[in-house]
């Protein structure tokens, strides 16, 4: 009779520890030598982040911040070594880390409404607009749904930034590292970018160039600097990002490294400069503005006064910039507007839009996206289009606003008006009351952030992409948090 011996508990834990040693030295054996499909990046990353993640939601929230930054330049490294994929894997880690995020704050979330951190109206707005994006995306949405629901990570998961926010503004000083973390990381790209205005651009690079079908990349054939970015816009936007982290930072660190912060301001200006975005040096200007209005100006009066006549200049510069403009002179503006939508009329949508490239300082383009805003208002003569529009993602118009109006109808254009408004109306009000410097700093960065953006999203889609849409709803849930905690402040205070 054969005695086959029983396998005891003790066996087996040292043969688990054995077999997964194995199979995971083989995956690292395999994976020095061959580099990593893009997809099985994704994976590797999923899996070691998870539960480091989960147990310490504030690792995701560091990672999120300066991982994606990182994220286009390291799908370009891959073209060194794969084809570039028709939907590249590595652009869902952000979407990815988002969920790790709102899964790991689940019963922070739960914790925070019922001590009424929720209470404040505007979360349910967002609530509302997150779920009529979802909605939108497969209802009524004139792009076919793949195609959709591809679109819809432009809109969508970066709401949920907006809560997460809510959660990490209870602490002050994670809220300035994150700002540190934007300044160090913009310095480095910044450096990077002019390394590429002088030296010209990598193999990598290079190889993306002749895979991408993005046109207004080049000026007269040659790419513009993007540092380690998707795009030049992308390249300025977080510049100016830091042009604020800097400025918030020179109000709240006490020792002498924020002077020399100071330094920074040049090569950060210089390097959005280089980008020939419009748009961003617009909102430089801008920053700049309001830093002097908002931070160094005391007195409301004064305030209110440096804002009106700064933006009479403005308005005055754009008009003498407009009429300098020779697609604009004699009268051809005027023609334009009273002109039928013939087949010249759409050509100019195009023609005038590429002549705009070539030279930044005279902005030929104005007039194609002219046309294509008014193309649009035609368009609304339809009562569908007016209060619905065409679904998430269906059209790019070149102006945020218009680009909402095109999708959603009026009612999306008005709403995305009114939220902005919202947003600057309340960082004023905030910034009034609050006696915490590090605070009231932070809250005056948003409040820059937001107009500046604002201005900007005028002549593009800022928030629609890394970096403006996790900044623009992170920090304005950052926002709402803190005036939500100042008005229950209040009413404890009137009623004791």
């Amino acid at each position: 009779m054969i005695h086959v011996p029983l396998i005891n508990s003790s066996s087996i834990k040292q043969v688990i520890p054995l077999v997964v040693t194995i199979v995971l030295g083989n995956l690292i054996a395999y994976n020095v030598v061959n580099l990593p499909s893009q997809q099985q990046a994704v994976i590797l990353f999923t899996v070691l982040f998870f539960y480091p993640v989960l147990r310490h939601p504030v690792v995701g929230l560091f990672l999120y911040f300066s991982v994606m930054p990182c994220i286009p330049y390291l799908r370009r490294l891959y073209y060194l070594q794969y084809s570039r994929p028709e939907m590249d894997p590595l652009i869902m880690t952000g979407d990815i880390l988002t969920g790790f995020l709102v899964l790991a704050l689940f019963f922070t979330f739960r914790e925070s409404r019922e001590n009424g951190e929720f209470s404040h109206p505007m979360n349910r707005i967002v609530i509302i607009y997150l779920l009529y994006l979802v909605a939108r995306t497969f209802i009524l949405n004139m792009l076919p749904l793949p195609e959709a629901v591809a679109r819809f990570r432009f809109y969508g998961p970066a709401v949920l930034l907006f809560f997460i926010g809510i959660i990490f503004s209870r602490d002050p000083g994670l809220l300035k590292r994150i700002w540190a973390l934007t300044v160090l990381i913009g310095t480095i790209a910044a450096l990077c970018g002019i390394c590429q205005s002088i030296f010209g651009f990598s193999k990598a690079e290079k190889i993306w160039f002749n895979t991408i079908s993005f046109t207004s990349l080049f000026i007269k054939g040659v790419a513009r600097p993007f540092s380690i970015f998707q795009s030049p816009a992308a390249f300025a936007d977080y510049g100016i990002l830091s042009i604020i982290g800097i400025i918030i930072l020179l109000y709240t660190e006490k020792n002498i490294l924020k002077y020399l912060m100071i330094v920074l301001f040049p090569v950060l200006v210089y390097s959005i400069l280089i980008t020939s975005v419009r748009s961003s040096w617009i909102g430089v200007v801008i920053v700049f503005a309001l830093w002097i209005i908002i931070f160094m100006l005391k007195n409301s009066k004064y305030r209110l006064l440096a804002i009106v006549v700064f933006s009479v200049l403005f308005a005055v510069l754009h008009s003498v910039d407009l009429y300098l403009d020779d697609s604009l002179k004699n009268g051809a503006f005027v023609a334009f507007l009273g002109s039928k939508l013939n087949p010249q009329y759409l050509d100019l949508m195009v023609t005038n839009r590429m002549g705009g490239i070539a030279n930044p300082f005279a902005e030929h383009s104005l007039m194609s996206r002219f046309a294509l805003w008014r193309y649009l208002i035609i368009l609304c003569a339809d009562p569908v289009m007016a209060l619905l529009g065409r679904g998430v993602g269906a059209l790019n118009s070149d102006s945020l606003y218009f680009t909402y109006l095109a999708e959603f109808g009026f009612p999306g254009m008005i709403f995305i008006i009114l939220l902005y408004f919202y947003y600057i109306k309340k960082g004023f009000s905030l910034f009034k009351k609050t006696e915490n410097q590090d605070e009231t700093a932070i809250i005056k960065g948003i409040t820059i952030m937001n107009i500046a953006f604002a201005v900007m999203n005028l002549t593009g889609t800022h928030i629609h992409s890394f970096p403006g849409d996790a900044f623009f709803w992170f920090w304005n849930g950052v926002l709402i948090r803190i005036a939500t905690t100042r008005e229950k402040q209040n009413e404890t205070t009137d009623n004791p």
